[in-house]
């Protein structure tokens, strides 16, 4: 799997989290949990994009 497939991945997962966690009604450890794993998903997968779109960039120079 490369970079960019993994990326988008990451970022849909985290997208997906984050709106479960906005459209279930749940409180306590679970919303923490869900909300904080769908912050960390996504920012991982925000930096691997980034990285792959400067790799690319290089390579095409």
């Amino acid at each position: 799997m490369n970079n960019r497939s993994l990326g988008l991945l990451l970022v849909g997962t985290g997208t997906v989290f984050l709106i479960l966690a906005l459209t279930l009604h749940i409180t306590g450890l679970l919303y923490g949990f869900i909300l904080g794993s769908s912050i960390v998903l996504n920012v991982l997968g925000a930096g691997i994009l980034m990285k792959f779109i400067a790799n690319e960039k290089l390579a095409n120079l």
